[in-house]
Parts: structure tokens; sequence; C-alpha cells
């Protein structure tokens, strides 16, 4: 009995997976088929529309600077362009704007820095504010860590000649993804959506998402949506999903590209994620049933819900990793039948090709360039492994958006390697939450090597490096983030 139950908790583990894998072959499908042929925009006809461009910083002191810096470089006529500073920082980030707005007082006369008396609603909440003190017809938003280039509007403004365009959306790109191996693995990652998955749903004529950076809102759009909320943590996703189902037209521009900073401490990183895969799934709560009862194509539909669940995978390859040891001795690795040809360890890798060429496709395109591409190919059991690991944080997130709506925006500190890992746990409840994350990292990596352990001495030579693999990437993880979870001074 207890062995058909293992069965049947594996098999469905399992097939969620293979599900998640076959949409990431279908993503990269629609990328070879229509991602390719870049929007061509008429030109700007008329007088320049008038803009305001955005900049929600919360405790960012290492960034700012830059950020003011490369912002009011950017071209567009002086007398229809104005900057907001929306600064709901509680440290010394408003005084180092304020002194660098003092030391160059061309470019402070047409950035307004906007203090609030609390941090109501978050990034949603200062964005909103900024919007009811400029008329500008277009929104462009930055986070503190985007550095763009002077042609930014001269570039995307353009495609807003067409009155059903609401949103205009740049490539992120990653000025420090050689910094360490964490930035690297970061960057296969990341690049994998901004390469592959939003080039192929905006080539495909699907919905996807405004980023929330490095990106311009028509005001119109915007408004028609109902405007910022906080009721998820990533209100740009749900915002996009709005604007969308309201019948506005984004564009997306694979081929331009604002750079920004990777987190290059694991602390960083998972908070990162927590939100992103929390935000998801609390706007799948939200707007999923909306989605599925329009009048959309039902492709349309399909790639949302896909798009919406993607987080469910991390519970998923959570559940794996608890029933992957006692199936393989249950079963065994050399169980014949139809059973173990489609669902043995060796499948299992192939299956994991799909997500593999999902992420060396993203790196190959990104700049041409197939030697990275063949290298990242070479790395991929260890990229998959760091993407494994990284999935207990994402699961707990999966349940605090199945669980809450709304919650703290929790920045992501930025600033290289001297931006601060422990002001994200430093709260009570952080820290019991990371540190319970931690733990279990540590819980699965000790049963993988248990298994590793396990088949070495039966001579199954491929299974147990495949689990030892697995367990390292468990206890790397567990050990990066340890040093967070420490007592220590905050940062200065």
């Amino acid at each position: 009995m207890m062995r058909e139950i293992l069965l049947v908790f594996y098999v469905a583990t399992l097939g969620g997976l293979m599900s998640f894998a076959f949409h990431r072959v279908k993503l990269m499908w629609l990328y070879a088929r229509h991602a390719r042929r870049m929007p061509q925009p008429p030109p700007l006809a008329g007088p320049a529309p008038k803009v305001c461009i955005q900049l929600p910083v919360f405790n960012e002191p290492l960034v700012v600077e830059a950020l003011l810096e490369k912002v009011s470089a950017i071209r567009w006529p002086e007398d229809r362009l104005e900057i907001q500073l929306l600064d709901d920082s509680d440290d010394a980030t408003s005084g180092i704007a304020a002194r660098w707005l003092t030391g160059h007082p061309k470019a402070a006369a047409r950035i307004r820095h906007v203090r609030r008396a609390d941090r109501r609603g978050f990034k949603a909440g200062a964005l909103a504010h900024g919007n009811a003190l400029t008329d500008a017809a277009f929104l462009a938003i930055f986070d503190a860590d985007f550095l763009p280039e002077p042609d930014f509007l001269e570039t995307l403004m353009p495609h807003f000649a067409d009155p059903r365009v609401g949103v205009v959306q740049a490539r992120w790109e990653f000025a420090n993804r050689r910094a360490s191996l964490l930035t690297r693995f970061q960057g296969v990652f990341l690049d994998a959506h901004f390469v592959v998955e939003q080039a192929a749903r905006h080539g495909a004529g699907l919905f996807f998402n405004f980023n929330g950076t490095a990106g311009v809102w028509r005001r119109a759009a915007l408004e028609d949506a109902g405007g910022w909320s906080d009721d998820t943590v990533t209100e740009d996703l749900d915002l996009s999903y709005r604007a969308q189902l309201r019948g506005w037209k984004f564009v997306y521009r694979s081929d331009y590209a604002v750079p920004s900073e990777l987190p290059e401490n694991v602390t960083a990183f998972k908070s990162q994620q927590r939100r992103w895969t929390k935000g998801g799934i609390q706007v799948a709560r939200k707007q999923l049933r909306v989605i599925l009862s329009s009048g959309q194509p039902a492709r349309v539909k399909r790639e949302a819900t896909w798009h919406l669940l993607v987080g469910c995978v991390h519970p998923l390859l959570v559940a794996f990793s608890l029933l992957f040891v006692p199936y393989l001795i249950v079963v065994g690795p050399v169980q014949q039948g139809w059973f173990w040809m489609l669902f043995n360890p060796v499948n299992m890798l192939l299956l994991g090709g799909g997500s593999v060429a999902f992420y060396v496709t993203g790196q190959y395109f990104r700049r041409r360039e197939w030697r990275e591409g063949l290298l990242w190919l070479a790395f991929a059991p260890f990229v998959m492994t760091f993407g494994l690991a990284m999935s207990v944080t994402c699961a707990v997130a999966v349940v605090e958006g199945l669980l809450t709506k709304g919650g703290e925006f929790v920045r992501t500190p930025k600033g290289g390697r001297a931006a601060d890992g422990r002001g994200l746990v430093r709260r009570l409840r952080s820290r019991t939450l990371f540190a319970g994350v931690t733990l279990t990292e540590v819980l699965l990596g000790a049963i993988l090597l248990w298994g590793a352990l396990y088949w070495a001495r039966k001579d199954a030579d491929y299974l147990a490096t495949i689990l030892a693999l697995k367990a390292a990437g468990f206890f790397l993880v567990a050990l990066l983030s340890t040093k967070d979870l420490l007592p220590g001074r905050p940062a200065a």
C-alpha cells in the first residue's frame, strides 16, 4: 500500500513538472516563429508629448546618485519633460539625493524631490502619489539601480504614434552579470524571461507584463485600467493584465536594453524571487477568473494561465526533492516496463533538457554569442541544481500568495557587494521565515546526500552523482544564506 501511495504522489509531481517543461518548449517555438521580427514604429508626428520620468526609491544610498546622473541626461525637449524622485527613504538616501541636486542646479531645475509622510501603498502608492502631481500624458519609470541611456525616450516614444499602444517596455540587461558565479546564474535565469518569454509572448500577440521599470506608460491606459493598486506585491503585473483586458496594446523592445544591477548576495536574491513569486500567485487569485471569463481568444487565456501560475512549479520541485530518494529505493534503478521507461531519472534528465535549452536559448540570442550558449550548456547541471535549491524560498512564497492579500513591498538591496543583506531579515518575522527556509534547504540536502551515499554503496554511480549534485546545491544556498541570519551590526 505504501508503495502505491508513493508512486501516485511521485507520478503526479513528475507529471506537473513535465507540463511546465513542455510549456517552455512551446515558448521556444513561439520565439523562433515570431519574436525575431522587431516592431518598426512610425515616426512620432507633431510636437513632442509631455513625459514625466518617475524614480520610486526607498533606502538606496549606494545607487541613487548614479540614477540621477543617468536620468538627467535623457534627451527630450526641456519644456516637455519633468522628473520625479519619489523618495520614501528613511535612511541617508534623501540627504545624498538632496546634496546631488544642490550640486547639479541645471539638472535639479526639472527634478522634483517628492517626500511622503508615510510609505502607504509602498511602490504602488508612491507612483500613484506622483501621478497626482503631474499632468504628463506619458509616464516613464525607473527603479533605483537602472541606468538608461540618453536616447531612451527617443527610441521608445515613437511606438505611441499608434493610439492603441498603452505600454512600451525595454529589455533588462545586467551590468554586473560577471561579478560572481551567483550573478552569472541569475543572468542565465533572467535572460530566459527577458530574451525568450517576453519576446515570444509579444511576437505571438499574447499578453505579457510591464516589468515595473525601464518602460513607458500612456497615462490614459493606466487610468483606464484603474491605476496602481497595492493589493498585490507585484503591482506591475496586476496593472499589466488589467490594461490588456481593457484592450490596450503592449510593445516589447527586446533589441533595446537598459542596464541594471543583479543582487550580489543570496539573501537579496531570495527576497526578490519571493516577492515576484508571491505577487504572481496573488495576481492569479485576483485576475485569473476575470481573464478566463473574458472575450479574449482561447490561446491568450491559456498562455495567461501558464504565466500567472508558473510559480506553482516550485512546490512541485520541493515535493520532487522529498520523493526522489524514497521513490528510487521502492522502485529500484533497474525496473523495466513502460512505467520505468517513462519515469526513470535518465528520462527526467532528458525532460530537463527542455529547461536547459530554454536557458541556453536566452544566452545565445541575447548577444548572438553561440560560444557562451555552449559554455552554459556545459554548466547546465549546476544551473539546474541552483534553480532546484531556490525552490524552497519560492514554494513558501506560493503559500503566502495563496493565503494573503498585498503585503510589504520588500526592496532588494542594491549597490554591489556593499549592499546590506542582513537588513532584509532584521525584523523578527523575516528572520524566522528565512531561518525556516534555510533549515529546510539543509534538510532536503541531507536527504539527497543520504540517497547519494546509499546508491554509491550499491554501485549505481549515475544515481549517486545526480543526487550528490542536487544535495550540493541545497547545502550551498543554505550556507550562503546563513551569514545574513547571524547577528551583526546594521549597515551604515
